[in-house]
């Protein structure tokens, strides 16, 4: 009763000082439309009544027009809404067109001024990114609500000098998915309850993670408004939560800063945060932090790749992500934070503590539009000036890429994943061009055909930044002590990731005027393949790209007949990219043989046409060396609770067409998966997690309990019988535990302050010949992140040796790909510490039990679907059965 008591207060307090501001302008309120005040207790808004509201506000003010901007991965359709003054809204057209001319910083300076004298500042705030945090997506109608209707000096400034992007939510989907959650569970002993799922469809937090790759559809649809439309010069996102317990960070960020990033930036940055932490300060408001925890170092967050745009990137973290009021008792805080300063006493970054006492959803969503208010404030008081600043930036990375190009050619291992990296640039706005006719650059031959990156252009920072090694500093909390954390990963360059061979070169210089070149308009498409005759034998599909296991599933689902090689063919017919034979074909172990039916041609050449791939022909099928291939019955674990991997190989999965059946812990537990599946993968988890899964004191029971020693007696039996169990990364525990190998993990037990690996490249030596390895390059890049290294062998016990339950040889385990003896041949981008401890250990292993095998991948392979260059290992684990069969 108390809190229904509250809650309807609140609403009516609110709601009767909102309509006041209705009767004056005209506009409706958010409770009017929705049914409740913003960020009420108990309450939680889905996307559709947000949606709903926004669109009655667009359709009551000339100040706000509401875009859609694309479909989310659920298919709900993402809006932005743009508010200013009337007079500036019926000129958007102009002022959009003065931000991209500046942003692109190719006029001259006369001309930038005159222009930042006459456009508006472009700011950008977004709301609901990461679903669980509920105050921000709560917080958007409120804030557009005063945007569009407060009549103070304050505010008819802001709509003056500012064309304000308000998003009023990134990840709609997740919205609704934890409104419903909580709304179904409050007032009852799951009110706290996670998310069964998680709150993006694939990637969960990690949508915070996608802001260089674009990989989910939400990302792109921001990223075209980012670097392809608006150009903003400040971009605020808002999450939670920061620092307990503080009630909300602020920037300026800490330690350290990427290179990279223009000094312009960081100084607006620190500009913006300044102006915050006065406001809230002027505004009474305790609590606020700076520099702590979040760095500047990492490119990929929604608020970072900005940077690399000649963009000021703003990060909040706010306090108490949840509907349900609470309490804070101040003898209950620790006693420091984590930067070692106190958390009751004043300091230079945190002067006004928060000493406890009640605290709402209200209160946070307060804190958020006092920040938001600070941006915009600043954005219009100082607007000519970050109008110009974005221009300078742009001009001098102009100037000091002038001696850069960067050319990505199709003679690639894998030409196709060479044009993934291509699009991968151009939707973060970098321009390329495309080579017309053959060309020399000192002294390399390139065909035509090949990508030109100039360096030469306004976001050269981020250019710069993905296609070149990061080299993270080696920061200490104390001299000789353990490592200063990173806020996320040291090492991202694509090239290496990707496994894509981008050449550097001094610039065109003289031999400007031998390049033709076209600019990519859009993405870049493969070139037109041509399909060679229907020959007598097969087709050939080389293994090399990864787009063929596209076509082989498209193909298999077709129910045409498929065969591998285990050997290198040397026979068939080559072609080039017009359908022109070239030479005798030369293909590796692992090449893709399609055998001739009624409707093959067509199927092959639509494959090809549609990915890419250059296809070849024999004459007749080999008589040795083949295997015949069937779809795979793949399950996929998926644990209650949503694990950020599985999602990202639940989507890598669908990306290229491999069908699969989501496992859940019951059905482990029930047991005979041998009837069912060829492959179990188990994605990065913790053994304890998989095997304990969520208490039932925290969720209702349907989602409760891991595989429990039933399902691990399951997964045995389902390897003896003859089925392939694939472990990634951590997940490489629980086959070690249960099989009881062989095989250590040498980085257990490794103090922190010796041996600190937190997201690096690593060079790796792969052995190709192995089925597990078919179609990749003799030596590749592992994305490490505190991930298992392993050292094989050991006698087995008289236990082990009586039940047979493990490997009785070590001819039974291969090690498919390896880290190199030497520490120092190691790192490739990033950083690590205590290189000795893996050095010239196995990365990747295949061990055969009785009919069946584990595949340990000890690293993510397919790390938030950017490691194309070790794709295959997934893929070809899939495919492992047939093989291993033969």
């Amino acid at each position: 009763m108390k809190r229904s008591i509250h809650a309807f207060i609140i609403a009516v307090l609110v709601a009767a000082g909102a309509s006041v501001l209705t009767t004056q302008s005209g506009v409706p309120t958010p409770e009017s439309i929705i049914g409740w005040a913003p960020c009420a207790d108990y309450k939680l808004a889905t996307y559709e009544q947000i949606d709903t509201y926004f669109r009655a506000l667009a359709d009551s003010s000339d100040r706000m027009q509401l875009i859609e901007i694309g479909k989310t991965a659920e298919g709900r359709t993402q809006t932005m809404a743009i508010i200013s003054s009337e007079a500036n809204m019926r000129n958007l057209d102009r002022y959009k067109e003065i931000a991209r001319t500046l942003a692109q910083g190719q006029v001259s300076e006369t001309t930038a001024r005159a222009l930042a004298n006459e456009g508006k500042a472009v700011v950008w705030i977004d709301f609901g990114l990461h679903s669980t945090e509920v105050a921000h997506g709560q917080t958007a109608p409120w804030m557009a609500y005063n945007a569009v209707s407060d009549e103070s000096e304050e505010m008819r400034n802001i709509r003056d000098n500012v064309i304000f992007l308000l998003v009023p939510n990134m990840n709609p989907d997740g919205t609704t998915l934890v409104a419903n959650w909580y709304m179904q569970h409050v007032g009852t002993e799951f009110e706290h309850a996670p998310l069964p799922e998680l709150y993006q469809k694939y990637v969960g937090h990690d949508n915070n993670r996608d802001w260089y790759m674009f990989n989910q559809p939400e990302s792109r649809n921001v990223g075209r408004q980012l670097y392809q439309e608006w150009f903003p010069q400040i971009i605020y996102n808002q999450h939670q939560t920061g620092p307990f317990p503080s009630r909300i960070f602020i920037p300026p960020f800490a330690e350290p800063v990427n290179p990279n990033i223009p000094a312009l930036v960081m100084r607006g940055i620190n500009a913006v945060g300044s102006a915050m932490g006065r406001r809230y300060d002027q505004e009474g408001k305790t609590g606020v932090i700076s520099q702590v925890g979040f760095d500047t170092w990492w490119n990929g967050g929604m608020r970072t790749a900005p940077y690399y745009h000649n963009m000021v990137g703003i990060l909040t973290e706010a306090s108490h992500a949840s509907a349900t009021p609470a309490t804070y008792d101040p003898q209950q805080f620790p006693p420091r934070f984590s930067n070692g300063e106190s958390t009751t006493e004043p300091s230079t970054f945190y002067p006004n503590p928060y000493l406890g006492g009640e605290w709402h959803i209200r209160d946070t969503c307060e804190y958020m539009l006092t920040g938001s208010m600070a941006v915009l404030d600043i954005g219009a008081k100082r607007r000519e000036e970050w109008l110009y600043n974005i221009y300078q930036m742009g001009r001098d990375a102009i100037a000091a890429g002038e001696d850069e190009t960067y050319v990505i050619s199709l003679n690639q291992w894998d030409p196709g994943t060479a044009i993934k990296l291509v699009n991968v640039l151009r939707r973060g706005g970098i321009k390329v061009d495309r080579a017309t006719g053959d060309f020399i650059l000192d002294g390399i031959e390139y065909p035509s055909g090949s990508f030109v990156v100039a360096g030469a252009q306004a976001f050269r920072p981020h250019l710069t930044d993905l296609l070149n090694p990061q080299v993270y500093p080696d920061r200490r909390l104390y001299p000789g002590g353990p490592p200063d954390r990173p806020y996320d990963i040291t090492g991202w360059t694509l090239p290496f990731q990707m496994d894509v061979n981008v050449a550097k070169h001094s610039g065109l210089g003289d031999q400007r005027a031998d390049v033709a070149l076209e600019p990519v308009v859009g993405l870049a498409q493969p070139p037109s393949r041509s399909m060679p005759d229907q020959p007598a034998g097969a087709y050939v599909i080389d293994t090399r790209a990864n787009d063929a296991f596209i076509a082989v599933n498209r193909l298999l689902a077709g129910g045409e007949t498929i065969y591998r090689t285990t050997t290198v063919v040397d026979e068939g017919v080559a072609y080039d990219q017009w359908g022109n034979p070239i030479d005798t074909g030369v293909w590796p172990a692992g090449t893709f043989l399609v055998a001739v039916g009624p409707n093959t041609h067509a199927r092959v050449a639509d494959a090809a046409s549609s990915l890419g791939l250059t296809i070849g022909t024999l004459d007749a099928l080999p008589s040795t060396g083949t295997v015949q291939l069937t779809t795979p019955r793949i399950g996929l674990y998926h644990a209650w609770g949503g694990n950020m991997d599985e999602g990202w190989t639940r989507w890598l999965l669908e990306q290229f067409e491999f069908p699969y059946t989501s496992l859940h812990d019951a059905e482990i537990r029930t047991g005979n998966l041998r009837d069912r599946y060829d492959v179990i993968v188990l994605p990065d988890a913790t053994y304890q997690s998989m095997l304990h899964g969520l208490s039932a004191e925290r969720m209702p029971v349907e989602y409760t309990g891991g595989m429990m020693i039933a399902g691990l007696a399951n997964l045995h039996e389902f390897v003896t019988a003859g089925g392939t169990l694939v472990a990634m990364d951590t997940a490489t525990e629980l086959p070690l535990e249960i099989f009881d190998l062989p095989i250590s993990d040498v980085t257990v037990s490794q103090s922190d302050s010796d041996y600190y690996i937190p997201g690096t490249l690593l060079r790796m030596a792969v052995d190709n010949k192995h089925p597990l390895a078919f179609g990749m390059p003799e030596e590749s890049t592992a994305f490490f992140a505190r991930s298992p290294a392993f050292t094989i062998g050991r006698a087995p016990s008289r236990a082990e040796r009586w039940t047979g339950m493990r490997p009785k040889s070590p001819e039974s385990i291969r090690t498919v790909a390896s880290y190199p003896s030497s520490p120092d041949e190691l790192l490739k981008s990033g950083w690590l510490l205590g290189g000795n401890v893996i050095a010239g250990r196995a990365a990747v292993v295949e061990v055969a039990i009785q009919e069946g095998r584990i595949v340990l991948l000890g690293f993510r392979v397919q790390h938030r679907a950017q490691s194309h260059g070790t794709f295959k290992l997934l893929f070809n684990s899939l495919l492992i059965n047939a093989i291993e069969a033969s």
